[in-house]
C-alpha cells in the first residue's frame, strides 16, 4: 500500500532525483560545461531543503510505500508566489552560471496554482502513483481555495499529456521553457 503526504526536508535527495528526471536536462546542462546531472540533482536537493523556493519540501507531496520508500514526488505552489519563490533559485543560477535563459522563464503567474515537477521511481511507474500524486495535490490546492491549477507539458511527451487529459486538464495555450515548446494546461474547480 502507498500513502500520500507532504514531504519532509530529509527526503530532499530522492525528491531531487525525481524532479531532475522530469526536466529538459540538456537545456540545464548547457548552462555550464562543468555541470553534470549529478551536480544539477545536488542543486535541486538544496532547493528542496530550503524553506522559500519553488521546489521546497513545503511545496511537495510524496508517495511513500509501507516500508518508507519514497516512490514519487510532485511539487506545486501558488502562482501568486512564483516570482518570490523563484528569486533565490534565479540568483543562485546567475551566481553560478551568469545570465541564463532560466531567469526569463515564467511558467505561471497570479491566479493559478502551478504544478511544477513530478517524478516516480522508474521501477514503480505505470502503477497509478503519478495519477494519485496529482489527485492528492489537486485536492490540496482546491481545499486551499485555488480555482485554477496549471502545468506545462513538453510537446514531445504525448504520454504525459494523455495522463493529464485523463485527469481533466485542458490545453489553454503554449509557452516556451528554455527552448522547449510546452503546452500550458489547466483544470478548474467545479463551481
Amino acid at each position: 500500500m502507498i500513502s500520500y503526504r507532504k514531504a519532509i526536508r530529509e527526503e530532499a535527495d530522492v525528491i531531487a532525483e525525481y524532479f531532475v528526471s522530469a526536466l529538459p536536462v540538456e537545456s540545464f546542462l548547457a548552462l555550464d560545461s562543468r555541470l553534470t546531472i549529478e551536480g544539477l540533482t545536488s542543486l535541486y536537493a538544496d532547493y528542496i531543503r530550503a524553506e522559500n523556493t519553488l521546489y521546497s519540501y513545503r511545496n511537495t507531496f510524496v508517495a511513500v510505500t509501507e516500508d518508507g520508500f519514497v516512490a514519487g514526488a510532485i511539487c506545486g505552489y501558488s502562482g501568486d508566489d512564483f516570482l518570490e519563490l523563484k528569486k533565490p533559485i534565479t540568483e543562485d543560477f546567475e551566481k553560478r552560471f551568469g545570465p541564463n535563459p532560466y531567469a526569463q522563464c515564467n511558467e505561471t503567474g497570479p491566479g493559478e496554482f502551478y504544478l511544477d515537477s513530478i517524478g516516480v521511481a522508474k521501477d514503480m511507474r505505470s502503477q497509478g502513483i503519478g495519477r494519485n500524486l496529482f489527485e492528492a495535490i489537486i485536492k490540496y490546492a482546491f481545499e486551499q481555495g485555488h480555482k485554477t491549477i496549471g502545468l506545462l507539458v513538453d510537446t514531445d511527451n504525448p504520454k504525459a499529456e494523455k495522463l493529464y487529459c485523463k485527469i481533466g486538464f485542458e490545453e489553454v495555450g503554449k509557452k516556451d521553457f528554455m527552448g522547449h515548446t510546452m503546452k500550458h494546461m489547466q483544470i478548474k474547480a467545479a463551481d
